[in-house]
């Protein structure tokens, strides 16, 4: 299964958030972090604040931060609301002529599921936990931005 730009996005500003707890970071830091596209990430940041990931505010002072704890933050339930729930394959456009005894839509729909099951068992938290340290050096951390206690549940 292959995410969209707009899921790769999305999680990558979920990290850079939580590296920077108790800071809003503007949109712009985001962009230039990554050397991804400024307008594209603003949709991204719109949609993870409509879905209660993110808080955002305009202005003077504004920017994001995590709307809650890394921890409760589940990356099945971050990619869900990004990706859609849409099935890897449509076999109604156009109509596959061998449909009714084909698997294929079941085997994929299962795959689907043990791939999103896989990720609703990793946090936030689990990703950047165990490498605070390197993503702290990779992403210009400040020391006293805050630490994140590390996680355990995801490799």
């Amino acid at each position: 299964m292959q995410l969209t730009k707009h899921t790769d996005y999305g999680l990558r500003t979920l990290v850079y958030l939580a590296m920077h707890p108790g800071r809003r970071v503007s949109t712009a830091e985001i962009a230039e972090m990554f050397d991804v596209p400024q307008n594209h990430l603003t949709k991204v940041i719109g949609h993870l604040a409509s879905s209660g990931i993110v808080a955002t505010r305009r202005g003077r002072g504004g920017g994001s931060e995590l709307a809650m704890s890394p921890d409760t933050i589940h990356v099945g339930t971050v990619v869900r609301q990004l990706e859609g729930e849409d099935r890897l394959i449509d076999c109604n456009r156009p109509l596959c002529p061998i449909l009714r005894a084909c698997h294929l839509r079941g085997l994929m729909r299962d795959a689907q599921t043990a791939f999103l099951d896989i990720l609703d068992n990793c946090t936030l938290q689990d990703l950047i936990g165990n490498q605070h340290q390197e993503l702290s050096a990779l992403l210009a951390v400040p020391a006293a931005s805050g630490r994140v206690t590390p996680g355990t549940r995801c490799t």
